[in-house]
């Protein structure tokens, strides 16, 4: 009997210490690599939901990692990473065929200015004039475009020229090699005040036109649907945040970008007028902006987003 004991209190402690080390491991947090393009305005509710911990809530440690619009899809298909929050040339890449699909939408709407060289007036100089360009038919470019449209001219005016993020853009509209750029806040305050002009901005964009969300490959989203529903989960807490505390908002947007508090209040009023509350566009934008070459089933998944957005009591 007393052998016996002894095996039991064994057994016991073995158990303990098996429950005890399996709590350990489901508490360290999952590694996540997530990709963005470009440091913009609009990359604001990723970064609140790594700085105030809602990833962490979540059970997620994410890396934030700057990659080439161009590569983002690739990237995320060769599994190097988890989650790319660009989107419009992820989105070229699904109406290509890529098996990824969008999950959330976070800029819904363009923020970005059209940028031109002091002697250009009005949108009709821009005939035959070089663009500069993230990269080709990228968020930006197809911003130009829209602006360009909605001020009655053919959207194909320009000869766009790839050359990178923002404040390479800005450079190469500052030393003449470019006649104009579309840039986002707050370099267009910094090109004003530098005498360049401003031809049309964000009121002239009419439908959604999403600079930034979350895509993830269909394989992750059959085969750990909890996984990206955790992510969504601390990206709607992120637009709940900054929809309802401005102050802390504009603190963090003058911290990402160095940015003045003047300028960062603006920026802070353009994002609140480009912010997707819920995460969500509708699908009549959506066919606008696959030209309805895919079935929207293929290009986006809001199943899990939905999920989440009951949970979070956010409509």
């Amino acid at each position: 009997m007393e052998y016996r004991g002894r095996i039991n209190t064994i057994l016991l402690v073995l158990v303990g210490l098996l429950a005890v080390a399996a709590f350990g491991h489901a508490a360290q947090p999952a590694k996540v690599r997530m990709s963005y393009s470009s440091r913009s305005n609009s990359n604001t509710p990723f970064v609140i939901a790594l700085r105030k911990g809602f990833f962490a809530e979540e059970g997620m440690d994410v890396e934030m990692i700057q990659v080439n619009p161009r590569l983002g899809a690739t990237a995320l298909l060769n599994g190097d990473i988890d989650f790319t929050a660009t989107f419009g040339s992820t989105l070229r890449g699904i109406v290509g065929g890529f098996p990824l699909k969008f999950v959330a939408v976070s800029v819904k709407k363009s923020e970005h200015f059209l940028i031109v060289r002091p002697e250009i007036k009005e949108i009709r100089d821009l005939n035959g004039k070089k663009l500069g360009v993230s990269t080709l038919f990228g968020s930006d470019q197809k911003a130009a475009e829209e602006m360009i449209r909605g001020k009655g001219f053919s959207p194909h005016m320009t000869k766009p020229i790839t050359l990178g993020e923002a404040p390479v853009r800005a450079q190469a509209l500052r030393s003449g090699l470019v006649d104009a750029i579309s840039v986002s806040s707050p370099f267009d305050l910094s090109l004003q005040t530098e005498g360049f002009r401003v031809l049309a901005g964000p009121k002239d964009v009419e439908f959604a036109l999403p600079t930034s969300g979350i895509a993830v490959t269909t394989k992750l989203l059959q085969q750990n649907p909890q996984h990206v529903k955790r992510a969504l989960r601390a990206l709607l807490k992120a637009h709940r945040f900054v929809f309802e505390n401005k102050k802390e908002v504009v603190s963090q947007m003058m911290r990402y970008l160095d940015q003045a508090p003047e300028v960062a209040e603006r920026s802070y009023d353009l994002l609140l007028l480009s912010l997707s509350r819920n995460g969500e566009i509708t699908d009549q934008e959506w066919d606008i902006l696959t030209e309805k070459k895919k079935a929207l089933d293929e290009v986006r998944d809001f199943t899990l987003l939905r999920e989440a957005q009951k949970e979070l009591k956010i409509r």
